[in-house]
């Protein structure tokens, strides 16, 4: 019997991230997990875990980021150790 699993956000992050070749670290990790729960907690529930996991830098809610812009910002967060 083949089960069907269902793909979490986190997860699917996690994993372009890793083809981009980018670096996972703590804060990427806990990211992760909460991102995974989205569907039970909500987006607003899982925004307010996602600011008390640590400080944002991110823009204004109205603005959009580019490809470019996200993916520095990942390689920024895993190069403050």
């Amino acid at each position: 019997m083949i089960t069907k699993q269902q793909l979490k956000l986190g997860n699917a992050i996690a994993k372009i991230a890793k083809v981009l070749r980018i670096p996972h670290c703590e804060k990427c990790e806990q990211r992760r997990l909460i991102l995974n729960e989205i569907r039970t907690l909500g987006i607003k529930e899982t925004i307010k875990k996602l600011r008390a996991a640590g400080p944002s830098t991110s823009k204004d809610i109205n603005e959009s980021w580019s490809v470019e812009e996200i993916v520095k910002k990942m390689e920024d967060c895993c190069d403050e150790k």
